[in-house]
């Protein structure tokens, strides 16, 4: 797996990446969350980021990011313990790469679910 300082800081971990696909999660804990006790969007962007970016960039290509696009359904808590990461190419394109996410939990609550765009360097 590639070395993401950020991703590293946040103790992300990506379990599998390839060219068409990848998966990941973030563990629940104090430091992601907000007032409420809930893992902050800025934690989910990051999951998603980190892991579609792994896909993105599992050609061998570099890769940024471009934008980014989250719906949001349900918070992820402690009793939560893990929210979980599935990307999918949508497109790779010549200097482009759209992947699509999907943010859940461990008994299958799908948290949140969007998109990123990579631009190829």
């Amino acid at each position: 797996m590639e070395h993401q300082p950020y991703s590293e800081f946040l103790d992300i971990v990506v379990t599998e990446a390839d060219p068409d696909s990848a998966e990941g999660f973030l563990a629940w804990r104090p430091e992601l969350t907000d007032m409420l006790g809930h893992m902050t969007g800025g934690a989910y962007n990051a999951l998603g980021d980190a892991v579609a970016g792994a896909c993105a960039r599992a050609t061998g290509d570099m890769y940024v990011t471009q934008n980014c696009s989250l719906q949001y359904y349900v918070s992820t808590e402690e009793q939560d313990g893990v929210l979980n990461c599935r990307a999918s190419v949508r497109h790779r394109g010549s200097r482009t790469c759209i992947i699509a996410v999907e943010l859940f939990h461990e008994d299958g609550t799908v948290a949140a679910d969007g998109q990123f765009s990579y631009s190829k360097i």
